[in-house]
C-alpha cells in the first residue's frame, strides 16, 4: 500500500492542476492508510478503509486521464503524419505488425505457402487494427467507465479540506496553542494574525471551488470524447477515414491538456 498519492511527472497545465489536487488529498491518504491489524477493527475502520479505497481510485483516475489524453494525441498525430489519415493504410500496417510480432491463429491471415497475406484482406480481418480500436479500450477501464457523478466524493473532500486548518488541528491535538507564521511581502516570517488566517481560508475555499469545477468539467469532456470514439468503434464507420472527427478530437485533447478555451 502506498502512503502517498503519486504526482504526475509533467509540466503541462493539466498535470499541474491535477498535482495541486493530489497535494490537497494527500493528508486523507496518509490518515486513512491501514498500518496494523487494529486499523481493520473499531468504529472508524469502515470509514478509513472506504477513504483509502477512494484515494486509490482517484489516483488511478488522475493518472489514467492524463495518460489517455497523451495516448489519443500520439495515436491521432501518428494516424495523420505516418498514415496520411487513411483508415485502411493504418489498419493494414497495424495488422501486419501484429502478425509479425505475435503470429495469428486465423488461417485467413496466411497464404498457402505460409507467408502473411497482404492482398484481398477483408474488413473483418482489419476490424481490430483500425485507429479506433487503438483509441478505444474495449475492457474495464477507469477512464472510460468513470462518470462525472462518480467524482462527487472527490469534490466533496476537496471542499471539506478547504475549510480545515491543519495548524488548528495540530494545536488542538497537542493542546498547545502555539503560533503560526506566514511569509510577508518581503519573504520574512511573521506571526499570522486572525485576518491572515481568514484570508488564507477564504483563498483555499475559492481554490477548492475552482479545482472542483475543473474536475467535473474534465470528467464531462472525457465522457463526451469517449462516447464519440466508442460510437465509431462499434459501427461500420471504423472503415472510413473519419478525418474531420479525429481532428476535432485532437483539438479537444489539446484544449484539455493545456486548460484552454473552456467556454
Amino acid at each position: 500500500m502506498k502512503e502517498f498519492i503519486e504526482p504526475i511527472i509533467n509540466e503541462l497545465p493539466l498535470a499541474k492542476a491535477f498535482n495541486r489536487i493530489i497535494c490537497k488529498l494527500s493528508l486523507l491518504r496518509t490518515m486513512s492508510l491501514p498500518r496494523t491489524f487494529s486499523d481493520a477493527t473499531g468504529e472508524l475502520a469502515a470509514f478509513k478503509m472506504q477513504s483509502y479505497y477512494e484515494t486509490v481510485l482517484w489516483e488511478k483516475w488522475f493518472h489514467g486521464v492524463f495518460e489517455r489524453l497523451n495516448e489519443w494525441e500520439n495515436i491521432i498525430n501518428d494516424y495523420f503524419d505516418e498514415y496520411s489519415g487513411s483508415w485502411e493504410y493504418y489498419a493494414l500496417s497495424k495488422r501486419l505488425d501484429a502478425i509479425n510480432e505475435y503470429g495469428s491463429d486465423d488461417d485467413e491471415d496466411y497464404n498457402s505457402d505460409g507467408s502473411i497475406k497482404t492482398h484481398d484482406i477483408s474488413h473483418e480481418q482489419l476490424k481490430y487494427h483500425t485507429v479506433f480500436s487503438d483509441l478505444y479500450h474495449d475492457c474495464v477501464d477507469i477512464v472510460q467507465d468513470t462518470k462525472p457523478d462518480n467524482l462527487y466524493s472527490l469534490i466533496s473532500t476537496l471542499k471539506a479540506n478547504s475549510q480545515i486548518s491543519i495548524i488548528d488541528i495540530l494545536q488542538q491535538v497537542s493542546g498547545n496553542p502555539g503560533k503560526s507564521y506566514i511569509l510577508d511581502e518581503s519573504e520574512n516570517l511573521r506571526p499570522a494574525t486572525f485576518a491572515d488566517k481568514v484570508e488564507i481560508k477564504v483563498s483555499e475555499m475559492v481554490e477548492a471551488d475552482d479545482l472542483s469545477n475543473l474536475v467535473y468539467l474534465i470528467a464531462q469532456k472525457m465522457e463526451s470524447l469517449t462516447a464519440k470514439i466508442e460510437a465509431i468503434y462499434r459501427s461500420d464507420r471504423i472503415y472510413q477515414d473519419n478525418r474531420g472527427l479525429l481532428k476535432g478530437v485532437l483539438q479537444e485533447v489539446s484544449k484539455i491538456l493545456n486548460l484552454k478555451e473552456w467556454n
